[in-house]
């Protein structure tokens, strides 16, 4: 058996999300109620849940009647790859708000400092993740939508050219 060839970070990063891709557009049903389920995902993996953003899209998504299968796709946005991205982002657009140094609240949340200067730091951070993931949300429902409308186009074009119509015995 030969060993494991080693993926590079762009490779992996290409692999996801084209899993991810296929999955979605592959899945069936209505494609808003697909799309509302991805942007629940998006916003619930955003968001930071501490680790029950996955079981809580999926509780969501079954109670609204939106897509289970792409809220739990959608919930994926967040990995190890994508964190140290959004962390930044969130405390960075928090701090542009607040008009505080950015650096310091990233790295008042990170050090763990006095309870105080780490309530502000959250609140300020909480506040920049809550609009990315907010926008996030919104921009994965759009683009979600496109993507399945334009992969079902494509198969039926496809069906149409390949199966085409026959003529009624007579």
């Amino acid at each position: 058996m030969e060993p494991k060839r080693s993926r590079s970070i762009p490779e992996r990063f290409r692999r996801i999300f084209r899993y991810i891709y296929l999955r979605l557009v592959r899945v069936g049903g209505d494609p808003s109620h697909i799309g509302l389920g991805f942007a629940l995902g998006v916003f619930l993996g955003i968001f930071p849940t501490f680790g029950v953003g996955t079981p809580l899209a999926l509780l969501i998504a079954s109670l609204l009647r939106w897509n289970r299968i792409s809220a739990v796709l959608g919930s994926l946005v967040m990995n190890p790859f994508t964190t140290p991205f959004f962390w930044t982002l969130s405390g960075s657009l928090g701090a542009a708000i607040f008009r505080v140094d950015a650096k310091m609240v990233l790295q008042t949340v990170g050090d763990g400092e006095r309870l105080k200067s780490l309530s502000e730091a959250a609140v300020i951070y909480l506040t920049g993740n809550t609009l990315i993931a907010l926008a996030g949300a919104v921009v994965s429902y759009f683009v979600s939508m496109k993507l399945i409308t334009a992969y079902r186009e494509n198969r039926q074009e496809l069906w149409k050219r390949t199966h085409p119509p026959t003529e009624p015995d007579l």
